[in-house]
């Protein structure tokens, strides 16, 4: 099966225009679309599909679910033999049930969390057009100068039935985990492309989101986000800008206005693109903090407590 990206996450908001702003003016995506349900789709500069986030008018924040692309419409029918012969519920959503989406497959993984794989999705081009572009993006385009959507974070109770799933039946590859003295996997991250993680998994309550992260090209455009974030007075993590042991990504976490955490992120290393190639690094847990929070070697008591 040819899973190829993390390409978008469906989030549930209290107060959808407050959402809009923040992640137009804030985050600095763009305005795609709107349906008649209420949805608005956005998408970041350097993402050529419809969307990368959509914001759903709910009464409570959270993760809807989350969107994965595949790389041929024939991984549709083997994913949905898959997931069910592993004895999940697969239900087939049409196209244009998502706007600007083709066909999908929907399921939950174990700790509940539901993915959308899909393999069409329309296009809206590039933030700096499709011909004879400018090479960045101009200056007065609002929000950080985040380039894509990287990958998303969840929590489970027990992050090692997800992992079993994910590697064994979609074929992601496992790049680093983090184990008790008993071996248990504590948090998981994974990937289904070239990068260190497409999806990752922490310690919480099933069914919960922790965090999507928005790639940078540099350090120095982390370091203009958290003046942004500054400037426009949003609550961000206490660490940061810091730096994470686990990839070694320079980051700085902070809230949209409905509580979902959002990240601001560069750095990662690359992943070999063909599950099972390389072994995962393995952190044991004593060494948690350090890997979560490079600098300051702790983790804060909120970084895992709150989750939507």
């Amino acid at each position: 099966m040819a899973i190829s990206r993390f390409s978008y996450a469906s989030m549930n908001v209290m107060d959808v225009e407050a959402a809009v702003r923040h992640y137009v003016h804030v985050v600095g995506l763009r305005e795609t679309d709107r349906d008649a349900d209420g949805r608005v789709y956005l998408q970041a500069a350097d993402t050529q599909d419809h969307h990368c986030v959509i914001l759903n008018p709910a009464k409570t924040a959270g993760v809807e679910h989350l969107g994965f692309k595949v790389s041929d419409p024939a991984d549709l029918d083997e994913a949905t033999a898959a997931v069910t012969a592993y004895g999940l519920p697969v239900t087939r959503v049409p196209a244009g049930a998502v706007k600007g989406q083709g066909e999908g497959v929907r399921f939950p993984l174990p700790s509940g969390q539901h993915m959308m794989l899909y393999y069409h999705a329309d296009k809206v081009g590039y933030l700096t057009g499709m011909e004879n572009p400018n090479p960045v993006s101009a200056h007065s385009t609002p929000g950080g100068r985040v380039t894509h959507l990287d990958h998303t974070l969840i929590s489970a109770q027990n992050p090692g039935d997800d992992v079993k799933f994910l590697t064994e039946v979609l074929d992601f590859s496992l790049t680093e985990k983090v184990v008790d003295p008993a071996g248990n996997t504590l948090a998981a991250f994974l990937t289904c492309g070239h990068t260190m993680h497409d999806l990752a998994i922490g310690p919480g309550p099933d069914n919960h989101f922790h965090h999507m992260a928005f790639g940078m090209d540099s350090r120095t455009e982390v370091i203009h986000g958290v003046d942004l974030l500054k400037e426009k007075a949003v609550p961000a993590l206490e660490y940061g800008i810091t730096r994470h042991g686990i990839a070694g990504v320079t980051t700085i976490y902070f809230h949209d206005p409905s509580g979902n955490r959002n990240e601001f992120y560069n750095g990662a290393y690359l992943a070999p693109g063909a599950p099972g190639w390389v072994p995962p690094i393995v952190w044991q847990a004593e060494h948690f903090p350090r890997g979560a929070f490079y600098y300051e070697n702790a983790v804060p008591e909120a970084f895992f407590a709150e989750v939507t």
